[in-house]
């Protein structure tokens, strides 16, 4: 929901139309209402755009003030807990003129001042002024499902924005180039892991982060207030005991992102996780509420390899919803391919970011505002198949050398079966991701390889034996993986003016995730194990028990050598990309080739540079600067 902009001037007030048109470049944020609040001094402005979810009315709009005009919160998210925080405030004397979690974040920060942060539950990232202490109070939520950016202009101006479009709007600051962003997205290595962005002058505030500025723009503090605690395992916990909770957080954590007054669906791939929760909305559908259950999906009923339309329909049959479903084309996807880079702001990594795209415009389409989506599951229940290996090496490091090889075995051949279902089933998953019984069986006997200490330190377990699985889901729930993904589900959503909300990533659910041995996410050779047992009676046997786990995937395979060959090869090959310290023609020269004969699938090496490409005709257009025509 929403999009804010902030400016703070140590100098000469603000300019109120400049502020306007940061404010509006995010207007696809929030088309309900655009509001401005200034400073009688002029030199501090908070503009906002509302996308009306929860207490519709106008009394709910932002900036919103509180009575005596101390406080004023610019914000953009969902408090998904405010019912119970407001019940809490009410008991402690406070009273409300509205229904808005807007009204009960203003009224947490003016009883537990910075602490509040604490006890919201939910996807946020704000700025709020403090009148009294003469401070701006900035922070964003633990995931960082919402985006906050800020910059630094020469005339001593700080401006904070929810998208980075936005803050270039403000002509002190520069759309050029970050250097050594580019060059560690060239390499390989870019993760969105940190304060740099592509831009230099713009930086993120990082998830679970917050600021206090003073009246002058001074930094007065920054500090990070959540660190999830990978080492402290409840290694007591019995099977069912963990199951039977596990449902009980996940059940919760739907019901409060529930709570909204426009239409509600859910995205649905047919896999797991986005499955369990159709599901679990059809429970509370009958059981608790009534409700309109839609599903929105994107399929490739023509291409079988990949195709996840049975798996759709067979959840759809379960659970009773009504679904909608596009099937993405590779002409369309050409036509919008700078629009939704404008909207992305970065460059990405997999085409399968059209695919979501796509997804919610069909929510639009259908007049659905709010979707439950399945993000994070993977990386709070070691879902990614390639996690599996890490897992092998804790096992053997323990000396559980007969859990290595069963384990082994299980997993290794469920795929071996799941991929004689499917034509080149490479295309689907990979059937040999993890190691053979063979290779177990040679590592138990000999120095296995060191335990990889990558360059992460906090919120990160130490590198020791026995540690890999648990060190590789903390990085890639706080930097390497789970970050870019929640960019992608943002800019998507809310390119098309829709909200997208994750049960998975409520931070109850999460730390007792966490907490959990790691056998309740790994065992029988059953990757996410615990939640499989939960979904028990939710949905399908044959989709809580599947194998054959396939990512978002389109076919750019497949479009690479048909409808896309000429448009994706004059963005490898041609403009602006060809001047970039480490382009290598030769090498990607090879590539081509070997994905043109068939010989490879190279897709996703092609594809880095081909949105790369896109992301510079945007900079070179001006189009960061002046908007998207």
């Amino acid at each position: 929901m929403c999009g804010l902009v902030a400016l703070l001037s140590s100098g000469a007030p603000v300019d109120p139309e400049l502020v306007i048109r940061m404010r509006d470049r995010l207007l696809h944020r929030g088309p309900d209402h655009g509001g401005l609040w200034i400073r009688d001094d002029g030199r501090l402005a908070l503009g906002h755009r509302r996308l009306a979810i929860i207490d519709v009315s106008a009394e709910a709009n932002q900036p919103m003030q509180s009575d005596d005009g101390r406080f004023v919160v610019a914000y953009n998210g969902e408090i998904y807990n405010y019912l119970e925080l407001r019940e809490t405030l009410a008991r402690l004397g406070h009273r409300f003129r509205t229904g808005s979690d807007t009204e009960v974040l203003l009224l947490s920060y003016m009883q537990w001042g910075v602490d509040c942060l604490y006890r919201l539950n939910g996807m946020f990232a704000f700025t709020l002024w403090d009148a009294v202490e003469r401070r701006l109070f900035v922070a964003r939520d633990r995931f960082g499902e919402k985006p906050l950016f800020w910059a630094r202009t020469a005339d001593r101006c700080i401006a904070f924005a929810s998208e980075m479009k936005a803050l270039l709007c403000h002509p002190g600051i520069s759309d050029a180039i970050n250097g050594e962003v580019l060059g560690n997205y060239v390499s390989g290595a870019y993760y969105e892991d940190g304060v740099d962005t592509l831009f230099r002058d713009v930086r993120r505030l990082p998830p679970a982060h917050a600021m206090l500025f003073g009246d002058g723009g001074d930094q007065l503090r920054c500090w990070r207030y959540w660190i999830p605690d990978y080492d402290a395992v409840d290694t007591a916990l019995r099977e069912e005991e963990a199951v039977e909770r596990f449902r009980e957080l996940l059940e919760r954590s739907v019901r409060m992102r529930m709570r909204a007054d426009v239409p509600l669906g859910s995205s649905l791939s047919g896999g797991l996780d986005s499955s369990t929760l159709v599901g679990l909305l059809a429970k509370l559908r009958e059981s608790e509420t009534s409700f309109t259950q839609n599903t929105f999906s994107a399929r490739f009923d023509e291409d079988l390899t990949i195709s996840e339309g049975p798996q759709i329909d067979a959840v759809v049959r379960k659970a009773g919803a009504h679904a909608f479903s596009v099937s993405p084309n590779p002409h369309r996807l050409m036509e919008e391919s700078l629009r939704l880079h404008w909207h992305q702001e970065e460059p990405f990594l997999s085409a399968s970011i059209y695919l979501q795209w796509c997804v919610a415009r069909l929510a639009r389409d259908h007049e659905t505002i709010v979707l439950i989506d399945g993000q994070g599951a993977d990386e709070v229940l070691a879902g990614y198949q390639h996690y599996f290996k890490s897992f092998q090496l804790d096992l053997l490091d323990k000396r559980r050398y007969w859990n290595a090889i069963n384990e082994t075995t299980l997993f290794n051949r469920r795929l071996r079966r799941a991929s004689r279902n499917f034509k080149d089933s490479t295309r689907r998953f990979n059937a040999r991701i993890a190691f053979s019984l063979f290779e177990v069986l040679g590592l138990a006997g000999v120095k296995r390889p060191a335990v990889y200490k990558g360059p992460y330190e906090v919120g990160v377990p130490e590198a020791r034996p026995g540690s890999r699985l648990r060190r590789q889901l903390a990085e890639a729930l706080q930097y390497n993986c789970l970050p870019q993904l929640l960019r992608y589900a943002d800019r998507n959503s809310m390119a098309f003016s829709r909200e997208a909300r994750l049960p998975f990533l409520d931070y109850d659910l999460v730390d007792y995730c966490i907490s959990l041995p790691d056998a309740m996410w790994i065992n029988h050779g059953w990757q996410k194990f615990i939640m499989r047992k939960a979904a028990d009676g939710l949905i399908p046997p044959e989709i809580q028990w599947r194998a054959d786990k396939v990512g978002y995937a389109a076919p750019l395979d497949l479009w690479l050598r048909a409808e896309l060959k000429q448009w994706c090869f004059d963005r490898v090959f041609r403009g602006p990309i060809r001047e970039i310290p480490g382009y290598q023609e030769k090498g990607l020269r090879e590539l081509w080739d070997a994905h043109q004969s068939g010989s490879a699938n190279n897709s996703w090496a092609l594809w880095r540079w081909i949105s790369l490409n896109e992301w510079f005709a945007l900079h070179s257009s001006g189009a960061w600067r002046n908007g998207f025509c």
